[in-house]
C-alpha cells in the first residue's frame, strides 16, 4: 500500500466515523415532518423524531404559525395525544412545551409508546377563543436492539487500533522507502 492510498483511506474512515458519530448524537427535536395543515388561519407542522419513530419515547414537536403574517403563536396552549390503531388501552397523551423544546419556537411533547404498528395522533390547539384539532399517523418500528445504546463504546478503541496500525505502516514506508529500480527483474537461473 502506498503512501498516497494509505492517506486516502485514513482520511476516508476519519470521515466515515465522524459522519456516523455525528448522526448517533443528533438528538434535537424537530425531526422528520409529518404533517402540515391549515386550520382556523393558523398553519400547524407536526414533526417526529427520532427518524423513523421507534417504541420507546418519542419527541412530538408542533410549530404553530399565525396564517397573515407566519409569525409564532405564542399564546397557544398545545397537547399531543396518540392512541395505536385497533386497540383502545393504548393511549398517551401530553402537553407540548416550548420548556421541553431544545429549539424555542416549537413545543414539544415527549411521550412513551408502547407497542409498534400503527399510531394516529391528534395535537389540540388552544388559542384564546378558539380551539383546534389536528389529526395525523405515523408508523412505529420495534425498538431497536439494546446493543446498539452501548456500541460506541465498544467501538472507538477500533478505529484507534486502525488509526495507530495506518500510523505505523505509513512510518515504516517512510523509513525504507523501496526503489523498485534498483532491484533486478528476475534472476536468471545457472546451469
Amino acid at each position: 500500500m502506498s503512501c498516497r492510498n494509505a492517506i486516502r483511506t485514513l482520511t476516508f474512515a476519519c470521515c466515515l466515523a465522524a459522519s456516523t458519530l455525528a448522526n448517533y448524537a443528533a438528538n434535537a427535536d424537530g425531526g422528520r415532518l409529518v404533517h402540515v395543515e391549515r386550520v382556523d388561519g393558523f398553519t400547524i407542522s407536526i414533526f417526529v423524531a427520532p427518524d423513523p419513530p421507534r417504541v420507546g419515547p418519542i419527541d412530538v414537536s408542533v410549530l404553530l404559525q399565525r396564517g397573515d403574517d407566519d409569525a409564532i403563536a405564542d399564546d397557544a396552549q398545545v397537547a399531543v395525544s396518540m392512541q395505536q390503531a385497533g386497540d383502545a388501552t393504548a393511549f398517551v397523551s401530553g402537553p407540548a412545551t416550548r420548556e421541553q423544546a431544545t429549539n424555542k419556537l416549537l413545543r414539544s411533547a415527549w411521550l412513551e409508546l408502547p407497542a409498534a404498528g400503527r399510531w394516529s395522533g391528534t395535537v389540540h390547539c388552544s388559542i384564546g377563543e378558539r380551539d383546534f384539532t389536528v389529526p395525523f399517523t405515523i408508523e412505529v418500528g420495534e425498538s431497536p436492539p439494546a446493543w446498539t445504546a452501548i456500541a460506541p463504546w465498544f467501538l472507538w478503541p477500533v478505529a484507534v487500533i486502525a488509526l495507530f496500525g495506518v500510523h505505523r505502516l505509513l512510518q515504516r514506508q517512510r523509513k525504507n522507502p523501496r526503489s523498485d529500480r534498483s532491484r533486478p527483474e528476475g534472476r536468471l537461473l545457472q546451469q
